[in-house]
């Protein structure tokens, strides 16, 4: 499938005559996630202000078009958002297929989603998507939806009418993923029965996250391919950090330059899951563009507001880069552990960091039970992370890591109960 790839950029924005590189690369990447068997014909266009109608120049259309029709173009993705008076126009003049990013996005996104959770998430953006598309211009209104015979009930006009049923069906998915969210708000108060420290995994889209999970947990269960992508779903691993400290990991959807909105608003379901983290594993891929990357997901980060949280910057696919001491230099500032998530180097390390960086919170406690009160004990272990314990005729030593929180829950707990 022979693609066209179409990168505009604003005369007028400086900030926008860079990146060219990077962005085809990007757009190439996520083409190639969609339909693996595409080659590319690209060309970056420079334009002074978007056309109402075409978003491009009409002479610059046609000589888009004599391109298609010499190279057998199938596809032309753009890189900005079209509405749907602008995609259609495109369309009809050049006789194929037209995406801009988001909707491209949108097609990878609805391949991937494989759980109820993750089609109903797609759903609501694809149709959050279209409701912001839809436009009064190059629409017939003619067609209308009232009931004949009736003076003055002209009926809904075609546009109503479609965003009327896009708006009715966007409400049922609200409604269905806020029970997703309640689902989730359980899930998490069991997790707190025996409270572990929650670590979420984040970074650009194709940085390894399924595979370091699936490593870390020593379990292959997760599916990881080297894609944009490759996972929608969040998976969260119980994984021991050093003997008897345990964590809960959770991989996360992958973040992208300019990731729609809409997108992150629809899977505002499973993104949440990063605010009630303990501690963020930043994890950066050596094989991309790494300052790019960085600012897009502490961007993305401050958009779901868990920029807040502790953060630790993990390197990966350091065995894929040849002078790793360069990058030990370059980015000495962000206290960086390099590991390979395929090849399981480096862990060492990471957990040492993990450990310190939780033990800021999460702290061991040394607590002392006169006379062996089994009724005590028993209760401290059924909802509090015990590490260590110890038993003596007069009383049991038990050692548990907590938070300050847990840790004057637990000492209530000693004072008020029956000796």
């Amino acid at each position: 499938m022979r693609t066209l790839v179409i990168i505009i950029k604003n005369r007028k924005n400086k900030n926008e005559n860079s990146g060219y590189e990077h962005e085809i690369s990007e757009i190439k990447s996520l083409i190639k996630t969609y339909s693996p068997y595409s080659d590319f014909y690209e060309i970056l266009l420079r334009i002074d202000s978007p056309n109402p109608s075409l978003y491009i120049g009409s002479g610059k259309v046609q000589d888009l078009k004599q391109i298609i029709i010499e190279n057998k173009i199938v596809l032309a993705v753009l890189n900005i958002t079209l509405n749907q008076t602008q995609q259609r126009n495109l369309r009809e003049i050049w006789g194929i297929d037209v995406m801009d990013k988001t909707f491209l996005i949108l097609e990878i996104f609805n391949q991937r989603a494989k759980s109820q959770e993750g089609k109903l998430q797609v759903e609501l953006a694809r149709l959050r998507y279209e409701l912001s598309r839809i436009s009064h211009k190059g629409i017939s209104f003619d067609q209308q939806y009232g009931v004949k015979g009736i003076r003055g009930g002209s009926g809904e006009r075609k546009i109503e009418y479609e965003r009327r049923v896009l708006r009715d069906r966007i409400s049922i998915l609200n409604s269905k993923i806020e029970t997703i969210k309640k689902t989730r708000e359980i899930q998490r108060k069991k997790r707190k029965r025996i409270p572990l420290p929650i670590i979420s995994i984040v970074g650009y889209t194709n940085a390894g996250k399924s595979t370091l999970l699936n490593s870390l947990s020593k379990k292959n269960d997760i599916y990881a391919d080297n894609m944009l992508f490759s996972t929608l779903d969040p998976t969260s691993r119980r994984v021991m950090i050093k003997k008897g400290v345990f964590a809960i990991f959770t991989d996360t959807v992958g973040f992208i330059n300019n990731l729609p909105t809409l997108l992150i608003s629809a899977f505002s379901a499973t993104l949440e899951e990063i605010k009630y983290s303990d501690l963020i594993i930043h994890l950066h891929d050596l094989t991309s563009d790494i300052e790019k990357n960085n600012i897009v997901v502490k961007k993305t980060l401050k958009e779901l507001t868990a920029d807040n949280i502790p953060l630790i910057n993990v390197f990966n696919k350091m065995d894929a880069v040849k002078n790793i001491n360069r990058f030990k230099v370059t980015f000495s500032n962000l206290n960086p552990v390099f590991i390979s998530a395929r090849e399981k180097i480096g862990f060492e390390d990471l957990f040492k960091t993990i450990d310190l960086e939780l033990s800021k919170k999460w702290k061991e406690r040394i607590i002392e039970i006169s006379n062996n009160n089994f009724n005590l004990i028993n209760e401290i272990k059924k909802d509090y992370f015990v590490i260590e314990e110890r038993y003596y005729k007069e009383a049991a030593i038990i050692k548990v890591k907590v938070t300050d929180e847990n840790y004057d829950k637990i000492t209530d707990l000693i004072k008020t109960s029956p000796k």
